[in-house]
Protein backbone atom coordinates (compact mmCIF):
# COMPACT_ATOMS: atom_id res chain seq x y z
CA UNK A 1 0.00 0.00 0.00
CA UNK A 2 1.21 3.50 -0.68
CA UNK A 3 2.01 5.72 2.27
CA UNK A 4 -0.23 8.78 1.91
CA UNK A 5 1.16 12.28 1.42
CA UNK A 6 1.48 13.56 4.60
CA UNK A 7 3.62 10.69 5.81
CA UNK A 8 6.17 11.18 2.93
CA UNK A 9 5.95 14.95 4.53
CA UNK A 10 6.48 13.92 7.37
CA UNK A 11 9.38 11.36 6.73
CA UNK A 12 10.71 13.77 4.76
CA UNK A 13 11.09 16.49 7.58
CA UNK A 14 12.84 13.38 9.46
CA UNK A 15 15.68 13.80 6.63
CA UNK A 16 14.48 10.38 4.59
CA UNK A 17 15.30 11.68 0.78
CA UNK A 18 13.86 8.19 -0.43
CA UNK A 19 10.11 9.83 0.99
CA UNK A 20 10.54 12.96 -0.51
CA UNK A 21 11.81 11.25 -3.55
CA UNK A 22 8.11 9.41 -3.69
CA UNK A 23 6.68 12.39 -3.48
CA UNK A 24 8.52 13.76 -6.50
CA UNK A 25 7.51 10.84 -8.87
CA UNK A 26 3.88 10.86 -7.53
CA UNK A 27 3.57 14.73 -9.01
CA UNK A 28 6.17 15.24 -11.59
CA UNK A 29 3.58 13.74 -13.94
CA UNK A 30 0.93 15.55 -12.95
CA UNK A 31 2.60 19.33 -12.42
CA UNK A 32 4.07 19.18 -15.80
CA UNK A 33 0.87 18.30 -17.65
CA UNK A 34 -0.50 21.25 -15.53
CA UNK A 35 2.39 23.70 -16.02
CA UNK A 36 2.35 23.03 -19.73
CA UNK A 37 -1.28 23.24 -19.80
CA UNK A 38 -0.93 26.63 -18.88
CA UNK A 39 2.32 27.86 -20.31
CA UNK A 40 1.90 25.79 -23.51
CA UNK A 41 5.63 25.24 -23.75
CA UNK A 42 8.01 22.61 -23.12
CA UNK A 43 10.47 24.46 -21.73
CA UNK A 44 8.47 26.77 -19.46
CA UNK A 45 6.71 23.68 -18.00
CA UNK A 46 10.04 21.71 -17.49
CA UNK A 47 11.43 24.93 -15.80
CA UNK A 48 8.26 25.52 -13.43
CA UNK A 49 7.94 21.69 -12.68
CA UNK A 50 11.52 21.82 -11.24
CA UNK A 51 11.14 25.04 -9.82
CA UNK A 52 7.83 23.44 -8.25
CA UNK A 53 10.20 20.89 -6.04
CA UNK A 54 12.66 23.18 -5.32
CA UNK A 55 10.22 25.46 -3.80
CA UNK A 56 8.38 22.98 -2.52
CA UNK A 57 11.70 21.23 -1.03
CA UNK A 58 12.60 24.28 0.54
CA UNK A 59 9.43 25.26 2.48
CA UNK A 60 8.09 21.99 3.18
CA UNK A 61 8.27 22.54 7.11
CA UNK A 62 5.27 26.06 6.87
CA UNK A 63 3.63 22.69 4.87
CA UNK A 64 0.01 22.31 6.85
CA UNK A 65 -0.71 18.25 7.55
CA UNK A 66 -4.12 19.55 7.81
CA UNK A 67 -4.70 20.41 4.45
CA UNK A 68 -4.34 18.46 1.58
CA UNK A 69 -0.63 18.06 0.18
CA UNK A 70 -1.68 18.05 -3.63
CA UNK A 71 -3.54 21.42 -3.36
CA UNK A 72 -0.22 22.85 -1.91
CA UNK A 73 1.59 22.04 -4.30
CA UNK A 74 -0.17 22.84 -6.83
CA UNK A 75 -0.68 26.76 -5.45
CA UNK A 76 3.50 26.54 -5.75
CA UNK A 77 3.41 25.48 -8.90
CA UNK A 78 0.31 27.47 -10.28
CA UNK A 79 2.05 30.50 -8.79
CA UNK A 80 5.34 29.21 -9.74
CA UNK A 81 4.10 29.02 -13.83
CA UNK A 82 2.75 32.84 -13.34
CA UNK A 83 6.06 33.84 -12.33
CA UNK A 84 7.72 32.18 -15.08
CA UNK A 85 4.93 33.56 -17.86
CA UNK A 86 5.39 37.02 -16.26
CA UNK A 87 9.18 36.93 -16.22
CA UNK A 88 9.64 35.58 -19.49
CA UNK A 89 12.85 34.25 -18.90
CA UNK A 90 14.57 30.50 -18.13
CA UNK A 91 14.61 29.71 -14.21
CA UNK A 92 17.38 28.53 -13.07
CA UNK A 93 18.58 25.66 -10.78
CA UNK A 94 21.71 27.18 -9.77
CA UNK A 95 20.86 27.20 -5.96
CA UNK A 96 21.15 23.83 -5.69
CA UNK A 97 24.27 22.87 -8.05
CA UNK A 98 25.98 19.74 -8.53
CA UNK A 99 29.05 21.08 -6.96
CA UNK A 100 27.61 20.08 -3.60
CA UNK A 101 25.42 17.77 -2.25
CA UNK A 102 22.31 18.43 -3.48
CA UNK A 103 19.05 17.99 -4.27
CA UNK A 104 19.00 16.63 -7.46
CA UNK A 105 21.95 13.67 -6.56
CA UNK A 106 19.21 12.50 -4.17
CA UNK A 107 17.16 11.50 -7.32
CA UNK A 108 17.20 8.54 -8.91
CA UNK A 109 14.98 8.54 -11.86
CA UNK A 110 14.41 5.46 -14.62
CA UNK A 111 10.40 6.65 -15.33
CA UNK A 112 10.38 8.34 -18.91
CA UNK A 113 10.78 11.93 -19.15
CA UNK A 114 7.97 14.05 -18.44
CA UNK A 115 8.07 15.38 -22.12
CA UNK A 116 8.03 12.06 -23.41
CA UNK A 117 5.25 10.91 -21.21
CA UNK A 118 3.09 13.92 -22.67
CA UNK A 119 3.95 13.12 -26.46
CA UNK A 120 2.80 9.80 -25.69
CA UNK A 121 -0.42 10.87 -24.33
CA UNK A 122 -0.48 14.01 -27.00
CA UNK A 123 -2.22 12.88 -29.86
CA UNK A 124 -2.96 16.68 -30.93
CA UNK A 125 -2.22 20.59 -30.39
CA UNK A 126 -5.91 20.96 -31.14
CA UNK A 127 -6.34 20.99 -27.09
CA UNK A 128 -3.59 23.09 -26.85
CA UNK A 129 -4.85 25.58 -29.46
CA UNK A 130 -8.41 25.69 -27.89
CA UNK A 131 -7.02 26.19 -24.05
CA UNK A 132 -4.90 28.83 -25.88
CA UNK A 133 -7.85 31.15 -26.34
CA UNK A 134 -8.97 31.22 -22.88
CA UNK A 135 -8.11 33.83 -19.96
CA UNK A 136 -4.95 31.94 -17.54
CA UNK A 137 -7.39 31.42 -14.88
CA UNK A 138 -10.15 29.36 -17.10
CA UNK A 139 -7.17 27.44 -18.41
CA UNK A 140 -6.25 26.44 -14.75
CA UNK A 141 -9.62 25.44 -13.80
CA UNK A 142 -10.11 23.13 -17.34
CA UNK A 143 -6.93 21.83 -16.20
CA UNK A 144 -7.17 20.95 -13.08
CA UNK A 145 -10.95 19.68 -13.28
CA UNK A 146 -10.35 17.67 -15.84
CA UNK A 147 -6.94 16.53 -15.94
CA UNK A 148 -5.86 16.18 -12.43
CA UNK A 149 -9.39 15.56 -11.23
CA UNK A 150 -9.55 18.15 -8.80
CA UNK A 151 -12.76 18.80 -7.02
CA UNK A 152 -14.21 22.93 -7.76
CA UNK A 153 -13.49 23.10 -4.10
CA UNK A 154 -9.93 21.74 -4.06
CA UNK A 155 -9.09 24.03 -7.14
CA UNK A 156 -10.43 27.15 -5.14
CA UNK A 157 -7.89 26.21 -2.58
CA UNK A 158 -4.74 26.02 -5.11
CA UNK A 159 -6.60 29.06 -7.17
CA UNK A 160 -7.59 31.47 -3.71
CA UNK A 161 -11.05 31.79 -4.44
CA UNK A 162 -14.10 30.51 -3.21
CA UNK A 163 -15.56 27.66 -4.78
CA UNK A 164 -18.40 29.41 -6.64
CA UNK A 165 -16.07 31.80 -8.67
CA UNK A 166 -14.33 28.43 -9.61
CA UNK A 167 -17.85 26.78 -10.67
CA UNK A 168 -18.32 30.16 -12.59
CA UNK A 169 -15.36 30.50 -14.95
CA UNK A 170 -15.49 26.75 -15.47
CA UNK A 171 -18.86 27.43 -17.21
CA UNK A 172 -17.68 30.18 -18.56
CA UNK A 173 -14.52 27.92 -20.08
CA UNK A 174 -16.98 26.01 -21.22
CA UNK A 175 -19.45 28.39 -22.90
CA UNK A 176 -16.46 30.14 -24.81
CA UNK A 177 -15.19 26.37 -26.08
CA UNK A 178 -18.32 25.41 -27.00
CA UNK A 179 -20.39 28.65 -27.92
CA UNK A 180 -23.62 27.36 -29.68
CA UNK A 181 -24.11 25.79 -26.54
CA UNK A 182 -23.98 29.24 -24.29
Amino acid sequence: MEKEDAQLVSESLLGNEGSFEKLVRRYTPQLYRFAYRLSGNVQAAEDATQETFIKVWKNLKKYDAKQPFRSWIFTIARNTVTDYLRKKKSLSFSVLSRDESSFEDTLSDTDPLPEEQLVAIETTGELMSLLATLPEEYRTVLTLHYQEGMTFEEIGKVMGRPPNTVKSWHRRALQKLHPKTA
